[in-house]
């Protein structure tokens, strides 16, 4: 990781919250590699102590967890923002329901609350928020279409808010929509001293730095990735742009840290691949995890979004990669931390 200009003083704390997540872990990782003190909150200190374990052999003194289990309670961030230069919002809780009301409000919510509490300290100078590609456009298959950095899922909402019998998808989605519109609003209504980006990324995949690889797997979309690789395919949701949840991690160091980038939408997105090709690749590297036939007729999303991924590659430059990790170096670390 190399950062010749940072917005931020290198050795600055940068906080991440939800900071055991999949993304948010690589993203710890990536944060310490260049150069910054992490401090990550958590619920459980204890239960998370493999993060401490994982980081200190090689970042000494420069990572640390903290207990965070109410964001919505008055001062809860005081201790984890307190002299931090920046935020990440990694892990936004978002329930799997088709009640919209259980689902967005708690994520609004806690979204407002954090940014109010990051405005209350003059150190903060970035924030950051994790959305979801599911707040741009829900996966149509076999439909030629352009996707924008300007797009919001406004279907998602109808769908959910409109229509009685909307499906746990939709709400979900509706919710990541929702939440990250919240947080433009706030943004724009409070004017805060501090810099606000957004990383969205699609379907993450790749290693997993959990050693608990069954808890690692039921927290994340890496555990469709298992399932399909089982034949499980009525266990699993339609996909667009895959992406290595490394990268996506680098991305919000990007986010964070460069300099120019400013009140941007930051897109984690690759290559589009479908579970048929996904299985294929995982069988090129352990044929005896995949398991079944592929599922008949597979459609592939036609989305268009080879703007926003170019900027995302120039910011992967940047910091010294040559762009996006390759989809079978990717596998290939799905395959090796997780059977």
């Amino acid at each position: 990781m190399q950062i010749n200009d940072s917005a931020l003083p290198l050795g600055s704390v940068v906080v991440v919250i939800g900071a055991n997540g999949h993304i948010a872990a690589e993203t710890c990782e990536k944060l310490l590699q260049a150069g910054f003190r992490v401090r990550g909150t958590v619920r459980d200190v204890h239960r998370q102590a493999w993060m401490g374990k994982l980081f200190d052999p090689q970042w000494p003194g420069m990572f640390e967890l903290v207990k965070v289990e109410d964001f919505g309670r008055d001062g809860a961030f005081d201790t984890a923002f307190e002299g931090a230069a920046g935020v990440i919002y990694a892990s936004p809780p978002v329930q799997f329901s088709a009640e919209p009301a259980k689902s967005i409000a708690p994520i609004i919510q806690t979204i407002t609350n954090t940014l109010s509490a990051a405005s209350s300290q003059s150190s903060i100078k970035r924030f950051v928020l994790v959305s979801s590609s599911m707040a741009v456009q829900n996966v149509i298959h076999d439909q030629p279409r352009r996707l924008t950095r300007q797009m919001f899922n406004d279907a998602a909402i109808i769908r959910s808010l409109c229509q009685a019998d909307a499906d746990p998808l939709s709400v979900y989605s509706a919710g990541r929509t929702l939440a990250e519109l919240s947080f433009w609003t706030w943004v724009e209504e409070h004017n805060p001293k501090f810099i606000a980006n957004v990383v969205v990324p699609d379907a993450n995949f790749g290693r997993l730095l959990n050693p608990d690889t069954d808890t690692g797997l039921a927290t994340s979309i890496m555990g469709m990735l298992k399932r399909a690789a089982a034949g499980e395919l009525h266990a699993v949701n339609p996909i667009s742009h895959v992406v290595d949840v490394q990268d996506t991690a680098r991305l919000l160091v990007a986010a964070v840290a460069l300099p120019d980038v400013q009140g941007e939408r930051v897109f984690a997105y690759h290559r589009i691949e479908n579970w048929a090709s996904l299985r294929a690749k995982i069988r090129a590297h352990r044929s005896d995890v995949v398991v079944g036939e592929d599922r008949a007729n597979e459609g592939i999303d036609l989305a268009d979004a080879s703007a926003a991924i170019a900027r995302s590659d120039e910011l992967l430059r940047r910091l010294g990669r040559p762009g996006f990790t390759s989809v079978d170096q990717m596998l290939g670390d799905f395959v090796a931390s997780c059977y």
